[in-house]
């Protein structure tokens, strides 16, 4: 998915340099509107490179809140003013940047985080049909993925580590208060009865809250 992503705004990046080119008249000026000839080209490229800056950047940074107001040009029988062009386009190229020198959260982690609620949806589908065993084995695999990818982000490689290793190096390290730590054991110790089969160890009610804790885990901290 990550590289997926860096693909798509190199991509965007090139299309952008492009289309910033044309937007200069025979003169080397740069013209006020885009080409009405060219609007359907440009707002397709517009909509593209915004869409990847809302996933890329959170509601209320820069970059989201720049690329925001961008867009929200006022509308004109002339079409798109060229200035919007820029202004993206440079958006996408400080983005590109940002993130490869470390500056921005790295998207793994934030598309690791979409994939996670993607699983979590599906849980939470099972949850709600009463069925344990897929509901749990699910929403397990996520909870053990989640804390791998919390530690490597805010400590190191979890390669080896027991989840209750990575759980305690987590509270030690101050990313986890005592308290959390010990409601994440009690959601790990949910996960290792679904992985060993040991239904009758946990009910539904048990998944309902392992699913619920899961979404805030994602939210706080990945």
């Amino acid at each position: 998915m990550e590289e997926n992503i860096r693909k798509r705004l190199n991509s965007l990046i090139r299309e952008g340099k492009s289309l910033t080119q044309r937007l200069e008249d025979s003169n080397g000026e740069i013209r006020f509107w885009v080409d009405e000839f060219m609007i359907s080209i440009y707002q397709k490229w517009l909509a593209s490179a915004y869409n990847l800056v809302s996933i890329i950047s959170n509601p209320g940074s820069y970059y989201f809140d720049e690329a925001t107001k961008c867009i929200n040009f006022k509308p004109s029988q002339r079409g798109i003013p060229s200035d919007t062009i820029i202004k993206i386009y440079g958006l996408l190229l400080s983005l590109k940047e940002e993130i490869k020198n470390g500056l921005l959260k790295k998207i793994e982690f934030i598309f690791g985080a979409i994939t996670f609620d993607n699983f979590l949806d599906h849980a939470d589908y099972y949850h709600k049909a009463n069925k344990k065993v897929e509901s749990s084995v699910l929403a397990s695999a996520v909870l053990e993925d989640t804390l791998k990818k919390i530690y490597r982000k805010n400590i190191n490689d979890s390669k080896g580590l027991s989840l209750e290793e990575i759980i305690n190096d987590l509270v030690r390290g101050k990313i986890f208060t005592p308290v959390k730590g010990k409601r994440i054991k009690s959601y790990a110790g949910i996960r290792n009865h679904a992985f060993h089969a040991e239904w009758d160890e946990f009910d539904i009610k048990d998944v309902g809250e392992l699913i619920k804790g899961l979404r805030k885990i994602i939210d706080d901290y990945v």
